[in-house]
C-alpha cells in the first residue's frame, strides 16, 4: 500500500510537469504567432477566464470579459465605458450593489487588463515573451526557494504555503532577469514588478477563499484552471507597459 502510494505521488508529479510545459510551450508559442493570431487567443483566454470566474462568484454575466476585451483593445477609454456600462446595467437589473462590484470584477480582471497584452505585443513582439518568462522566473523561484528554505508565513490566511523567503528567491530570479533584458531600467522597475506578480496571486487566493473553492475549475488538471494559471502575468502587465514606455 505504501509504495502504491509513494508511485502515485510520482506519477501525480510528473503529471503535474508535463502539463505544466505543454502549457508553457503554447503559452510561448502563441505569445509569438501573428498579431490576429494572438488576439484570438486572448480572446479566447478572456472568454474562459471571465467564465470561471463569474461561476465562481455566482453571476451570470460572464460574456462581460469578452466584450469589454473587444471594446478596449479598439481604444481604452471604449474599454472603460464598456466595465461601467455592463456593471451599471447589472447593479440597476437586480438592483443589488454586489451585482454591479461582480460584474466590475469579471470586466476588468478578465476583460480589460488582458488588452494590456495586446499593446505589449503592439510594441514589441518578443517584449511580451520577457514579460511571460518574468512572470514564470519570479513564480518557480518563489516555490522552490519556499519549499526549500521556507520558515516565515508571508500571508496565513489568503495563501498558507507562500513565505517571505520564497518571496526573496522569486524576486532576486525576477530581478535579474529583467537587468538582463532591460539593464538599470529594468533592475529599478523590479520591485514593482515582483510586487504586482505577488499580488495578482494573492488577489486569486482571496478569491478563491471568499467562496470557498481550491481551484477555479479542474480543466487543467492539477494547474487548476486558466485563472488559476495566468493571475500574475494579467496583473503584470500594466506595469511591463508602463517600463517599455518610460
Amino acid at each position: 500500500m505504501i509504495q502504491k502510494g509513494r508511485g502515485s505521488s510520482v506519477l501525480s508529479y510528473k503529471s503535474r510537469e508535463s502539463i505544466g510545459i505543454l502549457i508553457g510551450v503554447l503559452t510561448l508559442v502563441l505569445s509569438l504567432s501573428p498579431y490576429e493570431i494572438f488576439y484570438t487567443a486572448l480572446l479566447v483566454l478572456s472568454f474562459l477566464i471571465g467564465y470561471e470566474v463569474s461561476k465562481a462568484i455566482g453571476s451570470e454575466l460572464f460574456y462581460a470579459a469578452p466584450l469589454t476585451f473587444i471594446f478596449g483593445s479598439i481604444s481604452p477609454e471604449l474599454g472603460i465605458l464598456c466595465v461601467l456600462l455592463i456593471s451599471f446595467y447589472a447593479g440597476w437589473k437586480s438592483w443589488n450593489f454586489e451585482d454591479f462590484l461582480r460584474s466590475f470584477l469579471i470586466s476588468i480582471y478578465a476583460g480589460y487588463l488582458l488588452t494590456y497584452l495586446l499593446n505589449i505585443k503592439a510594441i514589441d513582439n518578443y517584449a511580451i515573451v520577457k514579460l511571460i518568462f518574468f512572470v514564470w522566473a519570479v513564480d518557480v523561484f518563489s516555490y522552490y526557494t519556499g519549499k526549500k528554505f521556507g520558515k516565515t508565513p508571508l500571508s496565513p490566511r489568503l495563501s498558507p504555503k507562500k513565505t517571505w523567503e520564497g518571496l526573496m528567491g522569486g524576486f532576486l530570479a525576477g530581478s535579474i532577469l529583467l537587468a538582463v533584458f532591460y539593464g538599470p531600467k529594468g533592475l529599478l522597475w523590479s520591485p514593482l514588478m515582483v510586487a504586482f506578480a505577488l499580488l495578482g496571486d494573492l488577489f486569486k487566493s482571496y478569491i478563491k477563499r471568499s467562496v470557498g473553492i481550491k481551484d477555479f475549475s479542474n480543466v487543467l488538471g492539477e494547474h487548476g484552471g486558466f485563472t488559476d494559471r495566468f493571475d500574475s502575468l494579467i496583473f503584470t502587465a500594466p506595469i511591463y507597459l508602463f517600463l517599455l514606455k518610460f
